[in-house]
């Protein structure tokens, strides 16, 4: 019942040509271009996909009621938030029998002036990769994804990690002002002066306070091109490239603020062995001919697979372009995360927990499971201060630290629980050998985490307070807890 009357309310009151319906090819289309086929396998009733800020507002103003239950619990009908989809929690930006609200119309990319400082207003269903084009030929930077495919919205609203986050900070430490549609359908402005509260909670509070329609992002002079690239090698190397990673980040005068450095390690069916590979990056106005001191560490050592070397001088285009993050169609993927000191023991123990744990799963078809080492050095943390604060409960005092993600991709969803596990089970090892060394942080990166992992609570008790008491201040009747039930909560 509550079902027919939300969609005969959003007929007459929205463009009926973006509302879709299961078993038309918009439909199928839109809900199959999620980054995992776990969340397209969740089915809502309809999708809808407004055009405006104006149409976002009424379509709350039409769903709130129905999404908490006012017209009773039979006829409950709750809402998810996409933007980019890219995010493979299941549920995060989609939800069964209910309506997805895709933003991907809202894909404006402008850039304007405000005073001496020059803003890349971008629209929340747009994609990081229409950023880098409005950027390319203007000498300015942006503190966005490192995927050219990967969308604005979830990131900016969770953390995120850029090319430029060692100099600049967080993603969402670089959002001035976020356009906001509230429960009550009103649309404000959530920044430094207006509605500070609310601009705090945004960075990192996630899908908790409202439907972001526009994020204003500060942007920076950066040359044309810089270095970066990757270079692979085998296991036997691993241990060398990880610590030129944490020489690097305790160096006395901080780890260079101009270089960004990721390590993974991955395993693939398809090739039954292991492969390593080592992101390289430096962005200092000074790049020239010659590779940069602080990236011969990783870029000279050997053996690696010289072949596949790509560092080079490049564009912040091109970079985005050599890491892809296509939606995988019908592969399945999930991650998990830990974040521990920056401490050799705990980072060889955990390559040891996940290399082991591998074993009972290395057989499932399309399995490409890979740990990662993210880097969060002093000056990232020191940022986030500098640019009026974050909700992520993060101190440079706690640096440098490094967050550990097993990322998973497989075919097949008869084997969902088994990965599911041994992901889980990983994950777990690893935050009691960190805890039992004392290396242990609490903090969860949001993008990265799974239903399990309490998100919010690893924000720590004064940030978990002041994003409920922001949820309870703009959201009284708590249409984004209840309403919108994906995602990660406040009030868990």
């Amino acid at each position: 019942m509550g079902l027919e009357q939300v969609i005969k309310a959003l007929r007459n009151s929205l463009p009926s040509s973006n509302l879709y319906f299961e078993g038309e090819r918009e439909y199928e289309v839109l809900n199959g271009s999620y980054l995992s086929a776990m969340e397209s396998d969740i089915r809502p009733a309809a999708i809808f996909r407004p055009e405006s800020r104006k149409q976002v507002a009424k379509f709350v103003k039409i769903m709130k009621p129905f999404a908490l239950g006012e017209h009773g619990e039979e006829a409950t009908v709750p809402f998810a938030i996409r933007s980019g989809g890219q995010q493979p929690l299941p549920g995060v930006a989609n939800i069964q029998g209910g309506i997805t609200l895709d933003l991907s119309l809202l894909n404006s990319v402008e850039l304007q002036k405000d005073g001496k400082q020059t803003v890349i207003s971008v629209g929340a269903g747009a994609r990081w990769g229409a950023v880098y084009d409005k950027l390319e030929g203007t000498g300015l930077g942006v503190t966005g994804v490192r995927s050219a495919s990967g969308g604005v919205g979830g990131l900016s609203l969770s953390g995120g990690v850029s090319f430029f986050s060692s100099r600049e900070g967080f993603v969402c430490d670089n959002v001035l002002n976020y356009e906001v549609v509230l429960a009550s359908g009103e649309i404000v402005n959530a920044n430094e002066h207006e509605n500070s509260d609310l601009w705090i909670s945004l960075r990192g509070g996630g899908n908790n306070f409202g439907v972001v329609t526009r994020f204003d992002f500060r942007t920076f002079p950066q040359p044309g091109k810089f270095w970066g690239g990757s270079v692979f090698y085998f296991l036997s190397s691993w241990p060398y490239h990880v610590g030129a990673l944490l020489s690097e980040l305790r160096k006395k005068d901080a780890a260079d603020s101009n270089a960004h450095v990721q390590l993974s390690i991955g395993y693939s069916s398809q090739f039954s062995q292991f492969a390593c590979q080592s992101q390289l990056f430096y962005t200092g106005a000074d790049a020239n001919e010659n590779i940069p001191d602080v990236l011969r560490p990783w870029a000279d050592m050997h053996p690696q697979i010289e072949q596949l070397n790509s560092v080079r001088l490049m564009t912040l285009k091109e970079a985005v372009a050599e890491q892809p993050a296509e939606a995988k169609g019908k592969v399945r993927c999930a991650y998990m995360n830990v974040t521990v000191k920056a401490d050799a023991p705990t980072l060889f123990e955990a390559t040891e927990i996940f290399t082991s744990s591998l074993e009972n799963v290395k057989a499932t078809p399309g399995l490409m499971s890979s740990l990662t080492f993210q880097p969060y050095s002093v000056n990232t943390l020191t940022q986030t201060a500098r640019h009026g604060g974050n909700s992520l409960g993060l101190n440079p005092s706690d640096g440098p630290l490094i967050n550990i993600m097993v990322s998973t991709y497989w075919e097949n969803k008869s084997d969902d629980a088994a990965i599911l596990k041994y992901m889980n089970n990983a994950t777990a090892y690893m935050r009691r050998e960190a805890q039992r060394r004392n290396k242990l942080v609490s903090f969860v990166s949001m993008n990265h985490a799974w239903t399990h992992q309490d998100v919010i609570e690893c924000y720590g008790e004064d940030n978990k307070r002041a994003l409920q008491e922001t949820s309870m201040k703009f959201d009284p009747e708590g249409l984004f807890q209840r309403g919108v039930p994906g995602g990660f909560k406040l009030f868990n």
